[in-house]
């Protein structure tokens, strides 16, 4: 049982404990704990203003959490910034998909990625075909 357990906790890639967020208006987020395992699929559901979004937004850099902490493959991390969290492997794709009508699907998933002024389109359209097959694959 031990060797179990031990296996189940090398396989979390995620791990979000007792977040907090306070706005002006009140508190957001109080001691919420997230864990995301190797393999697994969640959705964030609740009534408007629950916190899914803020949640979201903490783990992504684009807010600061007031308390809590975020271990990525067991390593403590500080995500300040969305470039913190894209280093550690973290991304979101919103569900609002009019945010970038205008942009390709290689340029909507690499938005933010490129690092100087010369981007190859061709790499990183040959690498969005690569992750949307193995997305494909991974569906059956």
């Amino acid at each position: 049982v031990k060797e179990e357990v031990n296996t189940l906790q090398e396989e979390v890639l995620l791990q979000m404990r007792h977040i907090e967020k306070r706005f002006p208006g009140g508190l957001a987020l109080n001691g919420v704990d997230f864990t995301l395992r190797k393999g697994e699929i969640h959705a964030l559901m609740g009534e408007n203003g629950a916190g899914k979004s803020t949640l979201i937004k903490i783990l992504t850099g684009v807010y600061p959490m007031d308390a809590g902490s975020v271990k990525v493959e067991g390593t403590p991390v500080h995500i300040n910034s969305p470039q913190d969290a894209q280093n550690n492997g973290i991304s979101t794709v919103y569900q609002e998909i009019t945010l970038c009508p205008n942009l390709t699907v290689a340029e909507n998933m690499f938005i933010g990625r490129t690092s100087g002024q010369m981007v190859h389109w061709k790499d990183f359209e040959k690498r969005t075909t690569e992750i949307l097959n193995s997305l494909f694959i991974m569906s059956y």
